[in-house]
């Protein structure tokens, strides 16, 4: 009986292992996706999206003018945590990132500008093994502009 309940215990603590690792790859996945997405690195934030979120990724990209890739270049974007928003279900979560020095979205013919930090709820779904990140339009800041 005692080896029972020892086993028993391996199996319980291996498997809450196992989802904690889980939840640490979405956070993962996650920030080196915002890494590269607000760096305008999108060939690499493509590999770690879904993809229907591809037409997004093309649509920031032909919007990333030589302007906003030199400021990136002279102070690139940071993130500065990644977060759990919400859990739907072992396949879909919601994360916050918030970052620091990212290119603020503009009007065309608007002059980019770095804005010093924002917050951004980003879903990432489980597929095939791997978290992915879910676009559904371009990532908006959730913290209000005091302009």
């Amino acid at each position: 009986m005692k080896y029972l309940c020892a086993a028993y215990a391996l199996v319980l603590l291996w498997s809450c292992n196992g989802l904690l690792s889980d939840e640490g790859e979405a956070a993962r996945a996650t920030h080196v996706w915002a890494d590269a997405y607000f760096n305008a690195d999108y060939m690499e934030a493509k590999t770690l999206s879904t993809a229907e979120s591809e037409r997004w990724l093309r649509f920031a990209a032909s919007n990333t003018t030589a302007h906003a890739l030199e400021l990136l270049n002279s102070q690139p974007a940071e993130v500065v945590s990644v977060t759990e928003y919400t859990v739907a279900n072992d396949t879909l979560q919601v994360m916050r990132v918030d970052m620091r020095n990212y290119l603020a979205p503009t009007a065309p013919d608007a002059e980019e500008r770095q804005v010093a930090e924002g917050s951004f709820l980003v879903t990432v779904v489980r597929r095939d093994g791997r978290w992915l990140v879910r676009m559904e339009g371009l990532p908006r800041s959730e913290k209000q502009s005091h302009d």
